[in-house]
């Protein structure tokens, strides 16, 4: 049958089959990345066992959605990139698991000179041939998310059109001044700002004729194409920049088909959805009650886990109603059977309350069972 949970997201394995009511999509140490995605391992690493490697690899990754510097720091310690500004540029623009939102915090730090040559070899790799301006910075903002400091965005700006000017210096000798594109770039951020904040009134934002008259006289004291700006303009109008998707685009899905009243703030750069797995609760271990009863839609992100139930499924979307979550700090799980369970799963919180499950079938019980302790354990390990 179709995986239950296709709508929610879509896995980084291929596409679900058979009977299983289990989906996994926690980050990897891909095998098969290709020379230019490649992150340098140290000659150290494979004495390390490949669960704890993996799960060294998920820690650096979480510490760098809560705190880039320190995650980078583990990264090069634990032996996953080398100490070079070219490595972690390779390693932000090509692996998984990293929030595009801290990708943007990481390289446009102002005031560390190994930040600044991170973020000029990660724009450096990013082709821009053939683009209208407009076009290029909407391609490069698609790779993280745009700081929202003023001397931050003029930092990446600067870097930015330089990198233009070389993919691009047909285009760029038809202007006057070499300081041109830098000024242009920065005006169509501040235009998407505009035209896409909720915070400014429809009446009040930028019309395509206060956008060219902004820019009168910028190029060398001569203006600027005006078919050029018009379809700058339109563009942005009808398309705002957005970073891609990352981790952090599952989760938002989940939030926003979860409604109660004790729902927590799910979405945050460092919370990652591991797995979801539909199972049914057992209100009562010694007494049967009908297969389908209590059925439970479960996430388990790699700090917490929520327990729903579907309110209503549609093709586009499903509601989901919160029923209890919790940290997985100090959380216990555990496999059990009866005469009228033969999937079994216990999970014992830190305070000594139990929550019974049952699973549909042994080997979706022993993947959960085993994607939630690993899960616990990488959260002891961050705390630690």
């Amino acid at each position: 049958m179709a995986h239950p949970a296709s709508h929610v997201w879509l896995p980084r394995s291929s596409a679900v089959t058979g009977r299983s009511s289990h989906s996994n999509s926690l980050p990897r140490l891909d095998k098969h990345a290709t020379p230019s995605q490649a992150v340098s391992i140290s000659s150290n690493a494979h004495a390390v066992p490949d669960q704890r490697r993996r799960r060294q690899y998920r820690i650096a990754l979480n510490f760098f959605n809560k705190k880039p510097t320190r995650g980078v720091q583990y990264l090069i310690e634990w032996g996953f990139v080398e100490d070079s500004s070219l490595a972690i540029a390779n390693l932000l623009l090509h692996r998984r698991g990293l929030s595009k939102q801290m990708i943007g915090e990481y390289i446009g730090h102002l005031h560390n000179p190994f930040q600044s040559s991170v973020l000029s070899h990660f724009v450096d790799q990013i082709d821009l041939h053939g683009m209208e301006v407009d076009i290029a910075l909407r391609h490069t903002l698609s790779f993280f998310r745009l700081p929202g400091e003023a001397q931050k965005i003029e930092r990446i700006m600067q870097v930015f059109s330089a990198r233009y000017a070389v993919c691009n210096p047909d285009k760029v000798t038809l202007f006057h001044s070499g300081d041109t594109i830098f000024i242009l770039a920065f005006a169509i951020v501040m235009l998407n700002t505009d035209l896409h904040s909720p915070n400014i009134k429809p009446s009040l934002k930028m019309k395509v004729g206060d956008f060219i008259n902004n820019l009168r006289g910028i190029d060398g004291g001569y203006d600027i194409d005006r078919s050029l700006l018009v379809r700058i303009y339109r563009r942005i109008r009808d398309s705002p920049f957005s970073a891609g998707s990352d981790h952090v685009s599952q989760v938002i899905v989940v939030d926003q088909s979860m409604v109660g009243k004790e729902k927590p703030n799910l979405v945050e750069p460092h919370r990652r959805l591991v797995c979801y797995c539909r199972l049914n609760q057992i209100i009562d271990r010694n007494k049967r009650q009908p297969s389908n009863a209590h059925q439970r839609e479960v996430f388990l992100f790699n700090d917490l886990l929520l327990i729903a139930k579907m309110a209503s499924k549609r093709k586009s979307c499903c509601q989901y109603v919160l029923r209890t979550w919790m940290m997985l700090l100090g959380v216990r799980v555990s496999m059990f059977e009866t005469s009228f369970y033969d999937y079994g799963i216990m999970i014992t919180l830190p305070d000594g309350q139990e929550i019974f499950f049952n699973s549909k079938n042994d080997d979706d019980r022993h993947r959960f069972v085993a994607d939630v302790k690993e899960s616990v354990a990488e959260c002891a390990e961050m705390e630690a």
